[in-house]
């Protein structure tokens, strides 16, 4: 006999309804729901994400500024 399965839910990132949606599959996370321990994991997962993110954005940023001082 199979164990009861918790209840699944999906944590959506903190994007306005009205922006594009452009995450990864892989960015994506399903988290057993129902548990403080969960929210916790799912936070500290969205928060590191969004670290991460911020690194990727400043780096392109960086590397446009490069590129438009070498064209001037």
């Amino acid at each position: 006999m199979d164990a009861p399965r918790p209840p699944l839910v999906l944590l959506r990132g903190g994007r306005p309804a009205s922006a594009p949606d452009r995450r990864s599959h892989a960015s994506l996370a399903v988290h057993c729901g129902g548990e403080v321990a969960d929210l916790e994991e799912a936070l500290a997962e969205a928060v590191e994400t969004a670290q991460l993110m911020r690194l990727e954005i400043e780096r392109r940023i960086a590397r446009a500024l490069d590129a438009f001082q070498d064209r001037g």
